[in-house]
């Protein structure tokens, strides 16, 4: 008797009655995670005073990696991590302001270790350590020499805007100004009333802050002196990000997926172009305007021009409102004993305009290049946002910032116009 042969069920048979049984065992399992879920928030709960980012970071991958495949927990886990790395940076923004300070100096100097190491022959770590030991000789000197003479004109300029505002107001009442007052029927004792109490006190109080709140890193400097620990590591720092710079880009290249090595790698020399013209072009160009403003205001005759030419030099991160806040302090300076509209006033505002536009159209184009290119708009746009949020600080970064993120959005329309050609062909 002939046997019969067992004909196997369709796959598409046997995967239905696959999910018929797990069907029971996923609602199951998802009971089971629901609850699991509630009895760890309750337990995070009741640990409040345990609780840190670290533990609910911690907690969010080690619940969320093994769905890493899932786009709804990628972009928690992405999420999570972006704000974990901000609030991370910064509780330690104290902590890293050396390590910061060391790579803005490799960054810096790394032009010249590579220059020598590749023309003269001349191992990093001997060019790096020539360099480290110019840059700390030059520090000294500049503070055992300047610091003294930088502090006394600072104090000096602070005292002297009380006399500055109480001679505008003098200038204003005794002047020609008075007569065409008077014949609009402005009582003078009610416009001095209102400049002796309104307006005076109120210029006072917007030169003051505007000297110490940008030269507040003049004023910390006698801070990050004393610190012994900064004076020792920062040089160390440098050394080492100098020697192993090449090892360093390495190792972030080598951090990227493979799968976008490549466009990663382009976008990151784009933004390396970009950091490097600006922070070599900008530093050569600010240490140019303090010693030309030091220099051309000692000329003329007007007082603290070390004061005034530093000021300069720091400013000249700032476009457009460095130039006018240092041409308004100047002109103040110098109508402090010459009375307002003198001849050391105006001989003050043509030089600082002169050197203005020698510098933008004739020096910043050869030295640092039309690398950043920024419109004027979104400059100045860049410029109020950064200082709004971040301070001084933010107005010295705003213009690298905002060049790094209009590369981004230019990158990621050149990558998304490349998909779109690709699903139309």
């Amino acid at each position: 008797m002939p046997t019969r042969k067992k004909v196997a069920p369709p796959a598409e048979q046997v995967g239905n009655e696959n999910r018929k049984r797990s069907a029971p065992v996923a609602v199951l399992d998802m009971i089971v995670i629901s609850a699991g879920l509630i009895l760890l928030l309750l337990l995070l709960y009741s640990l409040e005073a345990l609780s840190s980012p670290f533990l609910i970071f911690g907690t969010i991958i080690f619940l969320l990696y093994p769905l890493h495949d899932n786009p709804v927990a990628k972009n928690v886990i992405i999420l999570s991590s972006a704000l974990f790395l901000l609030w991370f940076f910064f509780t330690i923004d104290t902590i890293l302001s050396p390590f910061i300070l060391s790579l803005f100096l490799a960054y810096l100097f790394h032009p010249i270790v590579t220059y020598l190491e590749t023309s003269w022959k001349i191992p990093r770590w001997t060019s790096a350590v020539f360099i480290i030991c110019i840059s700390i000789a030059l520090v000294i000197i500049l503070l055992v020499l300047g610091l003294p003479h930088i502090i006394g004109q600072f104090e000096g300029i602070l005292q002297a805007i009380g006399t500055i505002s109480t001679q505008f107001v003098e200038w204003v009442l005794t002047g020609r100004f008075i007569k065409a007052i008077q014949k609009y029927g402005i009582s003078v004792e009610q416009l001095r009333n209102m400049l002796t109490t309104t307006i005076a006190p109120r210029v006072e109080d917007i030169l003051k802050g505007i000297l110490k709140g940008t030269f507040g890193i003049v004023s910390g400097l006698q801070v990050i002196v004393s610190g012994i620990v900064n004076i020792v590591i920062i040089p160390f720092l440098t050394f080492f990000l100098l020697k192993d710079f090449p090892l360093v880009r390495l190792r972030i290249k080598m951090m990227i997926p493979k799968k976008r090595r490549v466009h990663s790698v382009a976008f990151y020399h784009r933004v390396d172009e970009i950091l490097g013209h600006y922070i070599r072009g900008t530093t050569i160009m600010a240490i140019f305007d303090a010693f030309a403003v030091t220099t051309g205001l000692w000329i003329i005759g007007i007082q603290y021009p070390l004061v005034l030419g530093i000021l300069s030099g720091l400013l000249f991160f700032i476009p457009y409102f460095g130039f006018i806040t240092i041409l308004c302090v100047s002109a103040f300076v110098a109508s402090l004993s010459m009375g307002a509209l003198a001849l050391p006033v105006i001989s003050t505002v043509s030089y600082l305009a002169f050197l203005h536009i020698v510098e933008n159209y004739v020096l910043t184009p050869k030295i640092i290049g039309g690398k950043i290119g920024l419109h004027p708009v979104v400059l100045i746009l860049s410029l109020f946002v950064f200082g709004y949020f971040l301070g001084f600080i933010g107005l010295l970064i705003a213009i690298p910032a905002a060049a790094i993120i209009i590369v981004s959005v230019k990158e990621w329309e050149l990558n998304r116009k490349k998909e779109l050609k690709l699903e139309v062909e």
